[in-house]
């Protein structure tokens, strides 16, 4: 499988930042690519930058329900992912961790990039706790 376009892996660290403009069943399958990258070179962070993504609709609970599901199958319960996205598309009860969680997939979502990398760094399996 070959790397997605903007993947970098620094640290221990998959960081994906996709851009430009998709579907947002293209947007999720390109993550799912990312995150079955990261999981087959046994990378188990991944901080996944979505605000280059553009004119995307705010996802609905069944979009949201159908893209963790896809995301946890891609995962395998291996690989964390913390999202980074503007804060109209977090819903008020992070519904998609929630149902992530259900589905095996340790997630969470939030609108600052710093903030999803030291919550990364706290949740995932082996990982130092100090920030780099």
């Amino acid at each position: 499988m070959q790397a997605p376009d903007r993947l970098e892996i620094r640290d221990g660290t998959c960081t994906y930042r996709p851009r430009g403009r998709h579907s947002l069943v293209e947007a999720v399958d390109l993550v799912s690519r990312a995150i079955g990258f990261c999981r087959l070179r046994s990378v188990h962070r991944m901080l996944v930058d979505a605000t280059g993504l553009v004119d995307l609709p705010i996802p609905s609970l069944v979009d949201r329900f159908l893209m963790v599901e896809d995301w946890a199958q891609e995962s395998q319960g291996m690989v964390v992912v913390a999202l980074v996205v503007s804060p109209e598309y977090v819903h008020p009860h992070k519904f998609g961790v929630k149902v992530a969680a259900t589905f095996g997939l340790t997630a969470d979502v939030y609108t600052s990039e710093p903030d999803a990398i030291d919550w990364l760094l706290e949740s995932a399996p082996g990982t130092s706790r100090v920030r780099r």
